[in-house]
């Protein structure tokens, strides 16, 4: 199911007023290859509507498409600008145009393309990626998503303007969004420039539209959708036009688990929820080549919070860096636009809330609402100490100040953030990665729960006044000392990886992405830090195999 479909009828030229949604520049994108294969020719099709006084007339245009991105699993594909130089059919003639579409930096899950019209107008079309999530349910979550961010919540998100979910019944041959391209720039291109003070007002607004999304609460957890793209069977209405149905958040469906048969609710408690998600981390270790762990299960009754502001089923964008944040480009502190609602779910606040990730730093947090402080030696400082030192004192006053906002709109936000830093809430956050790599570090955890000072931490933390019952988890000395070998390996390798990285000049959790123009020289630098990395570790040829094969960054060609 889906809506906004253009009807087959309009494919054809039409005036204005015969279509459907009026104040739509692009009401249908047609795309007859998916691009899940990158085929460099693939057709499209774009009908164009105009809006009332433009010299657009309805058109019909068809593309023929080059597209290649750059990515080093694949190196044959490496240009992120693409023009499309287009056949224009109207009536019985046809004349040839130049039609104008920019690729945006290629992302992990989808294709987005900035479309300008004759008329300089633009919209962004957007198609997902096979790894974006489930089929359907992605996209028709998404749409709901904005609208009810931006139309209830009156946060700005771009319009949607079109959007389909059925991609084997469309002309595009792939599911799509068409949305509104959002006024004014990135603040990530701005964001090193501007003053203090400045930043302080941009954190201050994102840290209101994060009280209004921690004070909307709904009745179920799972994702938000239309009641009409979703079949009732699967969902739990909350009012005439949303509903509550399947999560798509992505933790459900990486690294294999949308293999294993899970439900993916809607759940009614948040209790339901961190069960669902213990039972699917277990269903992977049973279902591929590691061994279970269910251990926490058996003391999740006594950790779970009690606090029902912390359990509450609210919206959160779990991913507000500075290129998804949009500022005016005449007022760089006013906020235009947040974009890359995909994967958006309804969760329990614990599990959603943390602070943007454009206020983050490396260096100490201080204690809430502490004033921080440069060094009393700061002018006897080298430079680059100097600098480092206002740089510090500058993110540590941003933190602080955000968390003052938060505070003043929504206290109940505040704890929730301050609960983070507790060791029932981190065994709760935790389990979730259980299968990707943190399974030994969680069992660590594990198995210090019994340990009297921390069991009463835990079950404190979330029971004040009550009695503390007894902790129904019990370990031998000799599997503590197994556990604490399988966690010094695992630091180990979680130690090359990052040293490999540095040496590379990637970031944590680099995913082999990376710019056209980067790409000859970071190739050159991948095969340097290999071999120099095979040299280190390997004693034997036979182990240099070993350790080739296990090396994440390889050619695709």
């Amino acid at each position: 199911m889906f809506s906004r479909q253009i009807p087959q009828s309009l494919f054809q030229p039409v005036t204005p007023h015969r279509l459907s949604l009026a104040h739509s520049r692009l009401l249908g994108f047609s795309i007859a290859n998916t691009f899940h294969g990158f085929d460099p020719k693939a057709k499209a099709y774009l009908l164009i509507s105009s809006l009332p006084g433009s010299k657009s007339k309805v058109e019909i245009l068809r593309l023929e498409i080059w597209l290649r991105h750059a990515e080093l699993i694949n190196p044959q594909t490496a240009i992120q600008r693409t023009y499309f130089h287009t056949k224009l059919s109207a009536g019985s003639g046809t004349r040839k145009i130049n039609f104008r579409v920019d690729t945006f930096p290629e992302g992990n899950f989808n294709k987005s393309f900035l479309m300008t019209m004759r008329d300089w107008h633009q919209v962004v079309a957007r198609i997902p990626n096979p790894n974006a999530g489930q089929e359907h349910y992605t996209v028709a979550s998404e749409v709901a998503t904005m609208d009810y961010v931006r139309d209830r919540l009156e946060i700005p998100v771009p319009r949607v303007l079109a959007y389909n979910t059925c991609a084997s019944t469309n002309l595009v041959g792939a599911e799509y969004i068409i949305m509104e391209k959002c006024p004014g720039i990135e603040l990530g291109r701005i964001w090193p420039d501007i003053r203090t003070k400045q930043k302080v007002e941009i954190a201050r607004q994102i840290a209101g539209f994060h009280g209004r999304l921690s004070k909307t609460h709904f009745p179920y957890y799972g994702s938000l959708y239309y009641k009409m793209d979703i079949p009732d069977a699967v969902s739990a209405a909350i009012d005439d036009t949303f509903c509550v149905g399947p999560t798509t958040s992505r933790a459900w469906f990486d690294n294999k688990r949308a293999e294993v048969e899970i439900p993916c609710g809607p759940w009614k408690t948040a209790e339901d929820v961190m069960v669902a998600v213990c039972q699917r981390e277990v269903a992977c270790l049973n279902t591929f080549p590691r061994f279970p762990r269910d251990h926490f299960l058996k003391i999740l009754p006594y950790v779970h919070p009690g606090n029902d502001a912390y359990m509450a089923s609210i919206l959160w964008h779990s991913d507000l860096h500075s290129e998804n944040i949009f500022v005016d480009e005449n007022n760089s502190t006013q906020i235009t636009g947040i974009i890359d609602w995909q994967g958006t779910c309804l969760n329990p606040t614990y599990l959603q809330v943390r602070h943007p990730s454009f206020i983050e730093y490396e260096g100490p947090i201080l204690p809430a609402f502490q004033v921080p402080k440069l060094p009393p030696d700061l002018e006897e400082l080298e430079l680059n100490a100097k600098q480092a030192a206002r740089d510090l004192y500058n993110a540590q006053l941003l933190w602080g100040l955000y968390e003052i906002s938060v505070n003043r709109g929504a206290p109940d936000l505040l704890r929730a953030i301050r609960y983070l830093d507790t060791l029932p809430c981190q065994l709760l956050g935790l389990i979730g990665a259980t299968f990707d790599d943190s399974e030994p570090y969680v069992q660590m955890l594990l198995t210090r729960c019994p340990e009297p000072e921390n069991w009463a931490q835990l079950t404190k933390a979330n029971r004040d006044g009550d009695s503390i019952p007894q902790c129904p988890l019990h370990y031998s000395e000799e599997q503590v000392a197994r556990f604490k070998k399988d966690v010094d390996k695992w630091e180990y390798d979680v130690d090359l990886k990052s040293r490999a990285l540095e040496q590379i000049g990637a970031p944590t959790g680099w995913n082999g992405i990376i710019s056209h123009a980067e790409y000859d020289e970071v190739r050159r630098r991948l095969e340097r830090v290999k071999q120099r990395f095979l040299d280190e570790m390997s004693n034997s040829p036979e182990e240099r195999k070993q350790w080739e094969k296990a090396w994440p960054f390889k050619d695709g060609v």
